[in-house]
């Protein structure tokens, strides 16, 4: 009887020590979410120092650090359009420290490489959109063309001859121009890079004789001289470049392919940490990042909490195979 009891008593005593320490454990959670940030965070980029994508994360970093009175680092994982930074977050711990920015690669990416490692919805949570940033139709001062249709007449007149590049596989650089080639009925050879900073020097030097280039790449460009815009790839004409009119208004309305740039987090992120990250960022970030005087120019702010953002919408992700199916 003794040595039931006492059996009795450990089991007890066991079980009781389990309660005690899965309490422990949910207390512990329970107060990390409610102090986060505790450490610094990381922001990992898909594309190089210097690109769009680098200037939005650091925008960002400064301003969501500001009121956090933290520490965001940004960190540049390049290459493999994007599934080297996407691989890394996804087997990172989902504990809101670390976020991976998001671009068009994001949605397109499953649907142009079957073998892709990563998912979108599976793998991650989407915290926010920070906003859309539109891309202009840029050449070389040196190609003789002045609008849309002197390079559609060129392209055609000599088929295969002309180029462009993109800075990756699914990109907006990529995607757009491809539907664009459709649409024109025309044959350019896709030339792909590493991001946008590997891609100007070859552009400026006329070895690529056209791209789609975001609005800060543009404007740095046009300063020197050495590129002209042709097109803008947006709703109206920019305020920085008035005098290239859109696609629509030179027969192309349906080109139109406007990067968009937004954050997500590993999935397992605790829904507290997520919606903590959320409130955050649709309180401040719009007036204080795409509002700012800092942001590339003509971004159109669109910060959304993550129970709307479109990030990971699955028609997205479905229409990079779409835009490249060949015409029949």
């Amino acid at each position: 009887m003794c040595g039931r009891a006492s059996f009795s008593l450990s089991c007890r005593n066991i079980a009781a020590a389990i309660v005690w320490l899965m309490c422990l454990a949910i207390f512990g959670v329970a107060h990390a979410q409610e102090n986060f940030p505790s450490r610094p965070v990381r922001i990992v980029i898909p594309y190089s120092p210097g690109s769009v994508t680098d200037v939005f994360a650091r925008i960002v970093a400064q301003n969501m650090a500001a009121q956090w009175n933290g520490s965001i680092v940004v960190e540049s994982k390049s290459g493999a359009n994007g599934s080297i930074a996407a691989e890394e977050v996804a087997r990172a711990a989902p504990d809101g420290y670390t976020w991976l920015l998001v671009t068009t690669f994001f949605t397109a990416s499953p649907a142009l490489d079957p073998k892709l490692r990563w998912e979108p919805v599976r793998d991650f949570i989407p915290v926010g959109q920070i906003c859309r940033a539109p891309n202009f139709f840029i050449v070389p001062v040196s190609l003789p063309v002045w609008s849309v249709a002197d390079y559609v007449a060129l392209a055609k007149a000599k088929p295969g001859t002309l180029n462009y590049s993109h800075p990756g596989k699914g990109s907006t650089g990529h995607l757009g121009f491809e539907l664009f080639k459709r649409l024109a009925g025309i044959d350019v050879t896709a030339i792909g890079y590493r991001g946008y900073p590997q891609m100007v020097p070859d552009i400026a030097s006329g070895l690529i004789t056209s791209t789609f280039l975001s609005a800060n790449q543009a404007l740095a460009q046009v300063q020197t001289g050495a590129i002209r815009i042709i097109g803008a790839i947006s709703d109206g004409r920019s305020k920085y470049f008035p005098d290239a009119p859109t696609m629509a208004q030179q027969g192309f309305a349906d080109a139109q392919v406007t990067p968009w740039f937004g954050v997500v987090v590993p999935a397992g992120t605790p829904q507290p940490v997520v919606d903590r990250i959320s409130e955050h960022w649709t309180k401040r970030l719009p007036h204080r990042t795409c509002s700012s005087v800092s942001t590339p120019p003509d971004a159109s702010p669109r910060a959304r909490r993550s129970s709307s953002s479109p990030t990971l919408s699955r028609p997205t992700s479905r229409c990079g195979r779409k835009w490249l199916r060949k015409p029949a």
